[in-house]
This record gives structure tokens, C-alpha cells and sequence, in this order.
């Protein structure tokens, strides 16, 4: 996808839009840090909608008023979600939201012990989990990666969710879905395997956490190193996370939302930090090659 315009978030671009929809000119709107963005398949488009823009903004063309929206259809709903724009982010969302059903939001134990990072079974009341060699000899490599799909309640799905939407979309966006895709995986694995090897074995967690952890840790060392990349993220946004961290090491949270990933967040963070830092040095010297 091409970045065509970048435009303030007062300015109404129904008739923009509504013109190039009849024009048959394909694109998306989306909104990054108080900004509207308008997003085309490619460069040519985009060119031609900076000048169907300038021209609107000029006065040199009259635009009609978009004609009153409809309300809400499934498939228009369907249709208006950014499905080629952020192949990897919806589908990675889609997954959890079906691990969730099938699992019951986790309340199902013998369904999520699909996902599970080892299998386990319960006896007299008793859950009993095999070792992680054991994953290994019967080829069960999935398991490393898809703790990630599990989520325990509601409020834990509908939260990560939104924070991988936001964060996984912008990555996805500037990079592509092979490179958020990596990132998903290898932060996903670290991070698991970080709380697994720190809970003593237990294999009864889950959730997107680390990898969004892992994936603000990216973000926040590669900015300061590759001065092309930029999440767009208010600087609040890594406050807050730094702060959750470090609240959940004192467990005060735990009669409300039960005990917290707190090795899996850390493992995360850290394995996207070391990424970011990798990819930083990666693409800035990439740059600075072009340019000499």
C-alpha cells in the first residue's frame, strides 16, 4: 500500500472520498496520531489522488457531498474492514478470536491444552504437565508459538486485542506482513518460553501480551535508531507500559485480574528491544549506503 496524503483530522473527506469511489479509484482512510491517512495500492494512484486533492483544496474542482451513509450492514461492515491492507494484524486477531470461542475464553482446559506450551492432563483433581523435551520428541513445535492464541476472560481478549490492532497494524503498515509476521513469532516464542521456564514448568498461560510487549520494545529502540521508521505512538503509551510491568511484579493486581504473565511481558520486551536494535542498525545503515 502507498501513504498518498497525509491530512489534518477536521477536515471532512467524505466528498474526496465519495469522488474517488466513483472514479474508481481504490483506496482506505485511516487515522494515525490525530492525522487522517489515505492510503492507495500504489504510487500511480497515489499521484493522482495528491492532485485530485490539491485541485479540490484550491477551488480548481467541485466536489458533490457524499450521499448520507446506510446503516450498518454485515457486509458492508465485512467489506470496510482494511482485510488487504493488514493481512497479517486481522488474521493473527481472527485466530484469537477463535481459540476464544473453541476454548470457551479458557474456561475449557481440555481444549486449550492444544495450545498449551506442553501438553498436560488432569487426574483426581489434579493437572499433571509433561516437560518441554517431551514437546519436542513428538514433534509438537507448534506449541512454542501458540500460548499467544489463548486468552482467560473477556476483559484479558478484548484488551490484548486492541493494544495488537493498534500497534501490530502501524508495524504492518510501514513494514509489511512478513516483517510483522516475524515479529509475532519471535517475540511470541521468547516470551512464552521466558514464562514457562520461570514458572516452574506450569503450562497454563496465554495471551497476546507478550508479543505486544515485545513489539512496543521494537518499536521504541528502533525509532531512536532508524529516524525513517515511526510508530506514531504518544510517548504515554511506553510510560504505561514500563508502569503495568512493574505493577505486576507486586501482584496487587492479582485478587482483580488473577495472576499476570509478568515473566512473559518482561521476556517480551526485551526480545523486541533487542530486535528493534538489530533492525535499527539494519535499515539505518541500508540508508546511509543509498545515499553515499
Amino acid at each position: 500500500m502507498h501513504r498518498a496524503l497525509e491530512i489534518p483530522a477536521h477536515i471532512d473527506l467524505s466528498p474526496l472520498s465519495w469522488f474517488l469511489y466513483q472514479q474508481g479509484i481504490p483506496h482506505q482512510i485511516s487515522e494515525e496520531a490525530g492525522q487522517q491517512v489515505l492510503w492507495t495500492p500504489g504510487s500511480e494512484q497515489g499521484a493522482q489522488v495528491v492532485q485530485i486533492y490539491q485541485d479540490w483544496t484550491s477551488g480548481d474542482l467541485e466536489l458533490a457531498k457524499a450521499p448520507p451513509r446506510r446503516g450498518a450492514e454485515v457486509g458492508r461492515i465485512l467489506s470496510s474492514i482494511p482485510w488487504r491492507l493488514l493481512p497479517v494484524t486481522l488474521l493473527t486477531v481472527v485466530v484469537c478470536l477463535l481459540v476464544a470461542l473453541f476454548s470457551k475464553l479458557g474456561e475449557n482446559l481440555q481444549a486449550i491444552a492444544h495450545f498449551t506450551f506442553v501438553d498436560f492432563r488432569i487426574a483426581d483433581g489434579y493437572i499433571y504437565f509433561a516437560r518441554l523435551p517431551h514437546t519436542f520428541s513428538t514433534h509438537e513445535y507448534w506449541r512454542v508459538l501458540t500460548p499467544v492464541f489463548i486468552h482467560f476472560g473477556f476483559l484479558h481478549l478484548a484488551f490484548n486485542l486492541m493494544m495488537f490492532y493498534s500497534i501490530g497494524g502501524r508495524i504492518e503498515r510501514h513494514q509489511g506482513g512478513i516483517h510483522l509476521a516475524g515479529l509475532i513469532v519471535l517475540t511470541g516464542c521468547l516470551s512464552n518460553y521466558a514464562q514457562y521456564h520461570f514458572s516452574d514448568g506450569s503450562s497454563l498461560f496465554g495471551g497476546m501480551s507478550g508479543v505486544i510487549y515485545g513489539l512496543l520494545g521494537y518499536g521504541m529502540i528502533r525509532e531512536r535508531i532508524d529516524k525513517t521508521f515511526n510508530m506514531a505512538l504518544p510517548s504515554a503509551i511506553y510510560g504505561f507500559m514500563i508502569f503495568w510491568l512493574a505493577l505486576g511484579y507486586t501482584d496487587l493486581l492479582g485478587p482483580v485480574l488473577g495472576k499476570m504473565a509478568n515473566s512473559a511481558h518482561l521476556g517480551g520486551l526485551l526480545s523486541g528491544m533487542a530486535l528493534g536494535l538489530l533492525a535499527g542498525l539494519f535499515f539505518r545503515s541500508r540508508l546511509e549506503s543509498s545515499q553515499e
